[in-house]
């Protein structure tokens, strides 16, 4: 009788154990789909308008600054690109190839370059630099402009850089920081949903999907803060996509010139 109740509460145990783990696993699923806030907001203004009120834009060219460095970018498309680490005390310049810069993020002192090019297919990676002045060092940043080709002047150089994740046929409009964790606004050119995806064990984990049109491979990003940042949009859809810690809005601008 006593074996008997022993292998009925040794089965009963073993359905438990399942049911919790199954519960668990829904409430981690769960967790992992309302990550982000997403809303949604239409003004009847136009969006060219909005952007030439804009003061104190960095000039092109600068993807980021803190209080050692500014960092710069160079793309010549297809034929490479390149990032830029100016020490702003000593005025020294450090450089590594990078094709091509979109954005620059920070997580425990490390620096996190997301690179991104439309060009075929399309293609992204991102690479982590712990130490800028490990990286080859030049003596001036070229001149940066989407419509000038600068090609003899982009680095081949990867010294001090590790890349974490190298993709084709995907590519990368930002990338952002929450809770220490980078995440990126991708469109894979199969799909018609664009995602945010999170980086982890150097691969692309898909958190959400967001509409297609509200990805742009030529935005203007305004960084706030390390957890703050506009994305203003002309096309498919014109608006601002703003986010802040984990909350994304996107303002959409209905009124437009003719």
């Amino acid at each position: 009788m006593m074996k008997f109740q022993k292998k009925i509460l040794k089965k009963y145990k073993a359905r438990i154990l399942f049911v919790l783990l199954f519960l668990l696993l829904i409430i981690s699923c769960g967790k992992q789909t309302f990550l982000f806030e997403f809303s949604t907001e239409k003004v009847d203004r136009d969006i060219v308008d909005e952007i030439k009120k804009l003061k104190g834009l960095p000039p092109p060219g600068l993807l980021y600054s803190d209080t050692k460095y500014e960092v710069w970018k160079t793309c010549s498309g297809e034929w490479g690109g390149t990032i830029y680490f100016k020490n702003k005390k000593s005025g020294k310049i450090y450089y590594a190839e990078a094709t091509c810069p979109v954005s620059v993020n920070k997580i425990n002192n490390k620096y996190y370059i997301s690179n991104s090019l439309s060009h075929l297919l399309g293609s992204s990676d991102i690479i982590e630099i712990t130490d800028p002045e490990k990286m080859e060092q030049t003596t001036r940043i070229s001149l940066y402009h989407p419509d000038i080709i600068t090609r003899e002047y982009e680095s081949h150089s990867s010294k001090g850089t590790k890349k974490l994740i190298d993709t084709v046929g995907a590519v990368i409009m930002s990338s952002f920081v929450y809770k220490q964790n980078l995440y990126s606004i991708l469109l894979n050119h199969s799909s018609t949903k664009a995602t945010i995806s999170e980086l982890r064990d150097n691969k692309f984990h898909t958190i959400k999907e967001i509409d297609k049109d509200l990805f742009s491979e030529h935005p203007l990003i305004i960084k706030e803060s390390e957890t703050h940042q506009k994305i203003y949009l002309q096309r498919p859809k014109a608006g601002i996509l703003e986010i802040k810690e984990n909350k994304i809005k996107f303002i959409s601008y209905t009124k437009s010139k003719k």
